[in-house]
């Protein structure tokens, strides 16, 4: 009987299928081709989906092709969200743009295949070569030998000679060019610098106080016992005592830079005179540990890196987008070829000593500059920790200042990293480099607020013994935050009714830049604190670029909305960053920038006064000087005010390198355009000219 009706009703129609169910059948292979579409396939052209022939095993695929036309696209556009979800909550709030996800992906097999050579004994039999090898030469040098280099390649040949019973010959492998070395006799010379023993022991004092601050540079108990020696001995000297020669000479020098600070505090502000004594004996030390470079490079040990760090240190207020970051990149490099930036896992050094090189690292590795010298994934030291054998300043460790500093200088480059991509992202991805940068702005945020406040981080009592060390903790913190908010400030809606929206932009926008307002008055407020109680350095870097940062993103502020707070923090910081400049070239001229920011900002609320009239009560001498001095102004300035248009502000192309942070602090160009650093929001436009 069935067969009767199958006979009649002839060859039965396949059932409809609705489109959503072809959709999902398809697998994740249409999705796919929607989320990363091929250059081949146009947008009105048939997607083909793969159907596998069951009778046809290791065969051809088959593919069914159908009409996109009409689809309904939820169910791979759902599809794609809860991926999406997924990925954020194992890897937290990532970008999903193709070269951010390919890095992510690179980092990861990498992070795989590290994990396999550690937990594989052998591979088929045979023994796998090591990813690197750290060699000891002595306790402060080391050989270090990168993935598939020539050196390990000839280790594992030498084990498997031995393992079939033929003993190579013991050579020693580990060259270093001595020959161009100078001769002793000028290392021997350099004693003839060292001042008096019991003014070492105040410039030693001064550095440990007042240059130290959230940073390593050596350990201190070591340091004395050198000085101890290098004063007392009558014996000659070598030339492996190069490196702990210069790095003496190098802390005496910077000793001399904050030699006023030990004065009282009512008396600790800098000298108003540009011929400061102190500065022609810091200099003359440096000049002479210059001539000891040639032979540093050519030792290259942990004492020629932590030489390096200190020379870099010195001219970092004198000279630092030159001097200084050759010192550091110079530092980088030779802890490199010492293995600094690897984990040390043998058995020859003392945890002691591998704390300090461990210590070291971390303090050079975040002066990398533009462009970044190593990226974060090319090393794997450890974080400072605690370990016996350690002296503390005032017998407290400042290690939480130490690991704090460490995350907040990381935090501010993974910030550089999102305003790049949002400087360079199309207008459909702003949104989401927004929400990054709202992400990375609660992180900070929460981070901060569970620092300790007694003692370290949030401790501001003057008479605390890490006072200023705290104070410089949260400059940083502070500066970071002007770093979100400060290329916002200049972006404004184009219609008051926009301003009232919940668009997340305009949200975003408003929330960022009244973090960095807030952030500069902190500055502000910080350096006033300074400078009332212990005093303002006049070399400190950290201070400097603080308020300078915080002065520039308050001009910028005063153009777009007014107030008295701003005005009163404007003119209390002007009077502080004078201060901080007095003797330095570099720093006056950085200031007359922001100098000449002042005045034209000042002209702008008082129009009248800048009108052309009869000047009865200046002489022919005074309108001279008052000439003399912009003139000089503007040769020292950036490019001329006025010419600044909305055609000039234009973000030039950059390079996928990651922007990096000068010195401590600075992130970004200083010229005027670095406000102008989102171009292109939709609901948002720049300033049609700037004022003349």
């Amino acid at each position: 009987m069935d067969q009767e009706q199958s006979r009649r009703g002839g060859r039965q129609k396949r059932p409809r299928v609705p489109d959503a169910q072809r959709l999902a059948d398809c697998g994740p292979d249409v999705a796919l081709t929607d989320v990363f579409p091929v250059a081949n396939i146009k947008k009105s052209a048939k997607v083909a989906c793969p159907v596998h022939a069951a009778n046809s095993i290791g065969g051809p695929v088959g593919l069914r092709v159908f009409n996109p036309s009409g689809r309904n696209v939820s169910p791979y556009r759902g599809r794609e969200r809860h991926m999406r979800r997924i990925i954020r909550h194992f890897m937290g709030d990532i970008s999903f743009t193709t070269s951010d996800l390919q890095g992510i992906a690179d980092a990861l097999e990498k992070d795989r295949d590290d994990s396999r050579s550690q937990d594989a004994g052998d591979l088929g039999g045979q023994s796998l070569s090591e990813s690197y090898s750290l060699e000891p030469l002595s306790m402060n040098t080391m050989h270090y030998s990168g993935e598939l280099s020539h050196w390990n390649f000839s280790k594992m040949i030498r084990r498997r000679l031995q393992s079939l019973g033929h003993d190579s010959e013991t050579t020693d492998g580990f060259f270093r060019a001595t020959g161009l070395q100078s001769s002793s006799s000028f290392v021997t010379s350099s004693m003839m610098y060292f001042p008096p023993r019991n003014v070492a022991e105040f410039l030693t004092d001064t550095f440990v106080q007042f240059a130290q601050t959230n940073y390593f540079y050596f350990d201190i108990a070591t340091f004395r016992q050198k000085m101890d020696f290098y004063y007392t001995t009558d014996g000659p000297l070598t030339i492996d005592d190069t490196g702990w020669i210069c790095t003496l000479l190098m802390a005496f020098a910077i000793g001399t830079q904050f030699a006023y600070m030990q004065t009282k505090p009512g008396q600790s502000n800098p000298p108003f005179s540009e011929e400061i004594p102190d500065d022609h004996i810091g200099l003359e030390l440096y000049r002479f540990s210059c001539r000891l470079i040639p032979d540093m490079i050519t030792i290259a040990s942990v004492e020629t890196v932590q030489a390096f760090l200190l020379l870099g240190v010195y001219t970092l207020p004198i000279d630092t987008s030159g001097l200084a970051y050759t010192y550091f990149g110079l530092a980088i490099k030779m802890a490199i070829q010492n293995g600094m930036h690897r984990k040390y896992s043998g058995a020859t050094l003392d945890p002691l000593t591998i704390e300090l090189r461990n210590r070291l690292w971390c303090r050079i590795s975040i002066l990398h500059g533009r462009p970044v010298s190593i990226s974060r994934v090319d090393f794997d030291t450890d974080m400072p920790t605690e370990v016996n054998g350690l002296q503390f300043t005032n017998g407290i460790s400042s290690l939480p200042n130490i690991t704090a500093n460490i995350y907040l200088t990381d935090q501010m480059g993974e910030l550089a990293r999102i305003i790049l991509r949002l400087r360079q992202c199309s207008p459909s991805r702003q949104t989401h480099h927004l929400r990054e940068l709202r992400a990375v702005r609660k992180e900070l945020c929460d981070w901060w607020a569970s620092l300790p406040f007694e003692v370290h981080c949030r401790d501001l009592n003057p008479n605390g013994p890490l006072f200023r060390c705290n104070v410089h903790l949260e400059l940083t913190y502070s500066t970071a935050t002007i770093y979100i908010g400060r290329p916002f400030i200049f972006l404004q809606p184009k219609s008051p009714a926009q301003e009232s929206t919940d668009d997340i932009r305009t949200e975003t926008v408003k929330m960022l830049s009244g973090d960095c307002v807030r952030a500069c008055l902190r500055i502000i407020d910080l350096c006033q604190l300074m400078h009332d109680s212990v005093g303002l350095a006049r070399v400190s870097y950290t201070e400097f670029s603080s308020c300078r940062a915080a002065l520039l993103a308050l001009i910028a502020q005063r153009l777009t909305r007014s107030s008295e707070e701003i005005c009163n923090a404007l003119a209390r910081g002007m009077v502080l960053i004078r201060q901080m400049c007095v003797g330095l070239e570099s720093a006056r001229s950085e200031v007359a920038v922001i100098e000449a920011l002042e005045r034209a900002r000042l002209q702008l609320d008082s129009p009248s006064e800048t009108e052309p009239g009869p000047a009865v009560s200046e002489t022919g001498y005074e309108q001279f000087r008052r000439w003399a001095q912009l003139w000089r102004v503007e040769s020292l300035s950036s490019p001329p005010l006025p010419e600044l248009g909305h055609e000039n502000i234009e973000i030039p192309d950059l390079d996928s390198s990651v922007p990096s942070f000068d010195g401590f602090l600075s992130s970004f160009p200083q010229e005027l355009n670095a406000f102008a650093a989102i171009p292109t929001l939709d609901d948002f436009d720049l300033p049609a000219e700037w004022p003349t």
